[in-house]
């Protein structure tokens, strides 16, 4: 019996080493190459694209089952322009696993990876036709059929990689180069570390997936700097472009950006802090804060996909205001250097109607600045000599009001911004007002009072009207006449007004 036992285990030891030397005869003397033609017909036939190995194709069998392959390009469909070239990939899995169902990939590399993306004036991609296909409903599962495979990948290296995208009815080009990007175990819990520059910004970030119903996303991103302005459509800075939130829907995000140059909608921000939560199909970007034309901005900005609606609330401190103007609103009418809080909001499916719908609140305190446009003290200066209403007048950007000090505050409804105590000062004059200003139309009616300081008897009305970048001016220059020539103040009065009105 002890005999039998020992021939036995010599015979299956023998036909296991049979086995290996099979295996290793066929790992050693099977060349892949030999069916580079095939593959490539087959990619001709199935995609009508042109697919070339130009490199050596490389198995290996132990101790995992692995490919390698290098120099391979794809054309488009129907083309010979390149779609996608890659240097080299290399993918492999563990063998013992295989046998119990589970398909575990113990890496995979790709290195060199250059492609080229196309947007069609139809609408269409490049790489549409590789995303047709007729879905199968699977067939209904077996009581004795076994469990699914199970899928798992150790990770994923991609190094030296490059993208180019462009949108040919528009124009638009992005180019995504230098992009390095590792991965840890994808399964359900993905992370995802990267570098890359995207035209002429260096972003660095972490990504994480969770692969749930609905998936859960985490991010960490550092830019040196990003002009959004480049990648905006040259339609959606018209009054009337789209403004659609819905994507926010179905999005379960979190995570922290910091950015150290930012310019969007012709905004100009540095050293950029937000945090930013999307659940439910709102977004939350708070807090934030950024430094921006010489002074400091912090605030919450809310995004509402339900109802296509926005609110802000900001604060900005010390911010030197002329520059800002010009950039945002293309107006040049104030200058003067300090504090600003808004707390707004509006609803609407286009920019025109966000800002017609606009409501809320806003201050604004200034400092060692003027306004633009319409020169008060000259206005006074001719009051002496007023002889009845004038006509309206254009506003004069070579003109100004300067001030020391300027403080106002704005109830907001339906776009129009309405002031009722505008309060300027400088060391000649008082400036009051009250008006509107229609955000919506970008058009002002207000009344700006002037009068010299120590004394009421002598002020000057003023009504600014019309669009805001063409102002017109009408002062009441018989009303000015009768003040003065019922002041009862004599000679200190007029004393006191000849280094503002001249001789």
């Amino acid at each position: 019996m002890t005999k039998l036992v020992k021939y036995l285990w010599l015979a299956l030891s023998g036909v296991a080493a049979l086995l290996v030397a099979v295996v290793l005869v066929f790992a050693l003397t099977f060349d892949a190459n030999r069916y580079k033609d095939d593959i490539e017909r087959i990619a001709k036939e199935r995609t009508g694209r042109t697919l070339k190995l130009q490199g050596e194709l490389k198995l290996v069998f132990f101790p995992s089952l692995g490919a390698g392959v290098g120099g391979v390009t794809l054309s488009e469909r129907g083309s010979g322009r390149e779609f996608v070239r890659l240097e080299s990939a290399h993918a492999s899995v563990k063998l013992l696993p295989l046998l119990h169902g589970q398909v575990i990939v113990e890496a995979v590399r790709v290195s060199g990876l250059r492609a080229q993306l196309v947007k069609n004036k139809d609408g269409s991609y490049n790489f549409s036709d590789l995303l047709e296909g007729k879905a199968e409903k699977p067939a209904p599962r077996k009581k004795d059929q076994s469990t699914p495979v199970i899928f798992d990948i150790a990770g994923v290296d991609i190094d030296r990689a490059a993208v180019a995208y462009r949108d040919t009815s528009t124009g638009q080009e992005i180019s995504l180069s230098d992009l390095e990007l590792h991965t840890g175990r994808i399964a359900d819990s993905i992370g995802v570390d990267f570098t890359a520059r995207l035209d002429e910004s260096s972003i660095r970030g972490k990504l994480a997936m969770a692969r749930t119903a609905q998936p859960s996303y985490r991010f960490d991103l550092d830019i040196d700097r990003l002009d959004l302005d480049r990648y905006l459509a040259a339609g959606e800075n018209k009054p009337d472009a789209a403004v659609d939130l819905s994507g926010l829907k179905g999005l379960n995000a979190q995570g922290q950006l910091q950015i150290g140059a930012l310019q969007v909608q012709g905004l100009k921000l540095s050293k950029l802090k937000a945090q930013l939560k999307a659940a439910g199909g709102r977004a939350e970007i708070s807090p934030h804060s950024a430094s921006l034309y010489e002074g400091e901005l912090s605030g919450a900005l809310s995004l509402d996909g339900n109802a296509n609606r926005i609110a802000l609330k900001e604060t900005l401190s010390n911010v030197s205001i002329g520059p800002l103007l010009r950039d945002v609103a293309q107006q040049d009418r104030l200058e003067g250097k300090g504090n600003v809080a808004l707390d707004v909001a509006a609803a609407g499916a286009t920019a025109g109607a966000l800002k017609r719908s606009l409501s809320g609140a806003a201050n604004v305190r200034l400092r060692d600045g003027a306004i633009k446009g319409i020169d008060i003290a000259g206005l006074l200066r001719k009051a002496r000599a007023a002889a009845g209403r004038q006509s309206g007048q254009a506003a004069d950007s070579r003109e100004r009001t300067d001030f020391s000090e300027l403080s106002a505050s704005f109830s907001i409804k339906n776009g129009v911004a309405h002031n009722e105590d505008l309060d300027v000062k400088s060391p000649l004059l008082r400036i009051g007002g009250s008006g509107d200003i229609d955000i919506g139309r970008s058009a002002i009616s207000y009344v700006v009072k002037a009068s010299v300081v120590g004394t009421t008897s002598l002020t000057v009305p003023v009504k600014l009207a019309g669009p805001l970048d063409a102002m017109k001016y009408e002062v009441d220059y018989r009303a000015v006449a009768g003040d003065l020539a019922k002041s009862k103040v004599g000679d200190k009065v007029r004393d006191r007004l000849k280094g503002l009105l001249g001789r």
